[in-house]
This record gives structure tokens, sequence and C-alpha cells, in this order.
């Protein structure tokens, strides 16, 4: 389906402005922000190393689908442009960007060659290390790469939705 069943009242899109993209938003960057650094994210316990990274991955996968993106495997893994919304029925529940008056990410136009093949694998690795328990995918994507992919995500989000709408990204 290439729009939602119903659409967003204006009420609808603001809660989502100032309550679940606040809240995505600080999943996404938080771990960036405060556990990036190799020297003090050693020092870190454990269980908050494995919280934040995995909270960030899932967020930047989130979004990239909120974005109108996903991956492909044929040939080999690579971004692709995946509008259609996720359907229970004959409804759905999900909302993409432009329900919220932005618009979807353009691939050839909005991302680089590099950016592109990153957040595939990012995309990729959070399939197959969070959101799914998986054996053997040999996804390889190391901790280390993740503050980039935020970083682009985060650019995709202000251009494709916060500008439009004349918004700042804001965390909770």
């Amino acid at each position: 389906m290439k729009t939602r069943t119903k659409s967003l009242s204006s009420t609808e899109k603001a809660n989502f402005f100032n309550d679940d993209l606040k809240y995505r938003m600080t999943m996404l960057l938080s771990w960036k922000t405060r556990y990036a650094q190799p020297e003090k994210y050693e020092l870190l316990p454990r269980e908050d190393q494995i919280c934040g990274y995995e909270a960030a991955s899932i967020a930047c996968r989130m979004f990239l689908q909120f974005l109108g993106l996903g991956v492909g495997h044929k040939s080999s893994l690579h971004l692709k442009r995946k509008r259609a919304y996720f359907m229970s029925g004959k409804k759905t529940d999900e909302v993409k960007v432009i329900d919220l008056g932005g618009r979807f990410v353009v691939i050839k136009n909005d991302l680089t060659t590099n950016e592109r093949k990153l957040l595939a694998r990012a995309f990729h690795a959070s399939s197959k290390a969070t959101a799914h328990l998986t054996a053997g995918s040999k996804h390889r994507f190391d901790w280390k790469t993740l503050p980039v992919a935020i970083d682009i995500v985060t650019r995709l989000l202000d251009v494709c939705l916060y500008q439009p709408m004349k918004k700042k990204i804001e965390t909770a």
C-alpha cells in the first residue's frame, strides 16, 4: 500500500513531533553523544554499552524505514526504495515521513555512493543482530561505524522532514 488507510489528524501529527520523534531521536543520538568515544566507551559497564548501541542501531533502522528506505540482497547488499506500508489485514498503523508533511529520501540525490553502502550495512546489521536472532549472518558492522550512520540519518531527517516543516530536531 502506498498511502495510509487513514490520514493523521493535526493533533496526531503534533504529538509525533512533540513526543514520538523526540523519544526516537533520543534513542538514535544519545549513544553517539555520550558513548562513541573509545576511551570513555571502554569504561562503561558492559550492559550500558550493549543497551546504548542496540537502541541506536534499531532507531537507525526504524528511521530508514520511516524515510522510505530498505535493503535488497540481489547480487549484493544495497539500499533500496521501500515506501510501502506494513499492512495488517486491510489497515496500517505505520507512519512514514510523508504522513507528517515531509518527503521520502531520493537515494541517488540525497546520498553518496559510500553513504548508500554504509546505510545498507547498518540496516542489515540491525536486522541481523538486533531485530532478529540470527546465526552466521556475517553482517560485519563495527560499533565504530554506527556514529557515521547516525550522522547520515540525522541529516536525512533534517532535510526530508524537519526543514520542510520548519522545525528543529529535538530529543526527549
